[in-house]
């Protein structure tokens, strides 16, 4: 009976060790959870505060000024051509010639008929004087010299048409020799002597001029109203000293002005359609070629500069994190102007003593807490090629 009562306070002391030490178990496991988190390494900067000019960045590509496909405007074989593909031709220069043994036989048919119309003619003039002159004489019928004065007008109209037939022969046989239609540079899939073309179907090249040419590009309509008033750093009109820097990042050495713009605004895009015009004489801007656009709108004094990897877009807004006193973060909403290289040009939404994550901005949340590691401006290109590798 006793051995029995030990038994089981044996039993109940265990259970109550077991418990305590999952309980202390437990206990020191909260302890663990509630152990405070690490704070987030960034790279961060402060905002930037300098003179700075207003570029605006446009993407655009290289068009003709005029360009043209040459079709064949008689049907033969190409016997003859007189360039070669990539040269630069002058205006009325010989390009082609097609096979003029057919339209060479149809001019002079149309020589010969002519002069038969006009000799039927000169019979036909010749008997209505004379049926005129015997009719005033009261020789012959009203009727006779009507039938004479018909045949006449008749002979008249035979003429006419012959000239006309002459004329399509002549202009036929013309189109048999294809001049360029203006200087400009020819394409270099044109076709080659032995091939056979259709009047008004085959295409025999292509022909640009591509001095001067233009530089297609859109723009949004609160930057056209903004460039359209503004004036340069030299006081000339923004949108007439415009500068191209091609996709190798070269600047194209001459300036160029708006030539053309659109009627209206595109209703899907709120853009507007212009063309700038760039003087192109040693034919370094070929059409289809990239460049990009840069209209300069007079120097922000105090601008806010950032660097562009600080920006997180979100929901089409723009925000940055900016660190606190407390090394805690605050994401902020902000209204970006022009690029600057690797920098935004800020309009609104910070005051300029601002301390911006550059890197890292990822891995952090509003209010959360950072350990800023700084950097300078110079930094941003190193840390670019870093990232690259």
């Amino acid at each position: 009976m006793f051995s029995f009562i030990r038994s089981c306070r044996g039993k109940k002391a265990l259970a109550a060790s077991l418990a305590v030490a999952m309980m202390l178990t437990v206990a020191g496991c909260a302890k663990k959870q509630q152990a405070p988190a690490q704070a987030t390494l960034v790279k961060t900067m402060q905002v930037i505060k300098r003179d700075t000019p207003i570029v605006y960045d446009y993407t655009g590509f290289v068009q003709a000024q005029q360009e043209m496909e040459l079709k064949a405007q008689v049907t033969g074989q190409i016997t003859g051509k007189f360039f070669k593909g990539g040269d630069t031709v002058v205006a009325g220069q010989k390009l082609y010639t097609i096979d003029q043994r057919t339209y060479q036989a149809n001019l002079l048919n149309a020589q010969a008929g002519l002069a038969n119309a006009r000799a039927a003619l000169a019979n036909a003039a010749l008997n209505a004087e004379r049926y005129t002159k015997l009719y005033q004489n009261d020789a012959v019928s009203k009727q006779v010299l009507d039938n004479a004065l018909t045949q006449r007008d008749q002979a008249l109209a035979a003429v006419n048409a012959q000239e006309a037939m002459l004329e399509n022969a002549r202009i036929s046989m013309t189109d048999t020799t294809v001049t360029a239609p203006f200087t400009g540079r020819i394409d270099t899939s044109a076709l080659e002597v032995g091939n056979f073309v259709t009047a008004g179907q085959t295409t025999l090249t292509k022909i640009s001029n591509t001095d001067p040419v233009y530089v297609q590009f859109t723009m949004a309509e609160p930057e056209y109203l903004k460039l359209s008033a503004s004036k340069d750093n030299n006081g000339g009109a923004a949108l007439d000293n415009l500068t191209a820097v091609l996709s190798d990042g070269s600047t194209y050495d001459l300036k160029g002005k708006i030539a053309e713009v659109n009627r209206g605004i595109n209703d899907n895009t709120g853009t507007l359609t212009i063309k700038a015009l760039f003087e192109n004489p040693v034919r370094r801007l070929l059409p289809g070629m990239f460049a990009h656009i840069q209209a300069t709108a007079g120097i922000q004094q105090n601008a806010l500069l950032i660097p562009k990897r600080a920006v997180t877009e979100m929901l089409y807004k723009k925000f940055v994190y900016v660190v606190g006193s407390d090394n805690k973060v605050t994401m902020k909403e902000i209204t970006l102007g022009p690029s600057v290289g690797r920098l935004y040009m800020v309009e609104s939404g910070l005051n300029g003593d601002e301390v911006l994550v550059v890197e890292g901005t990822g891995k952090v949340r509003q209010g959360a807490e950072v350990k800023a590691q700084p950097m300078t401006e110079a930094d941003l290109d190193t840390s670019e090629k870093t990232q690259q590798k």
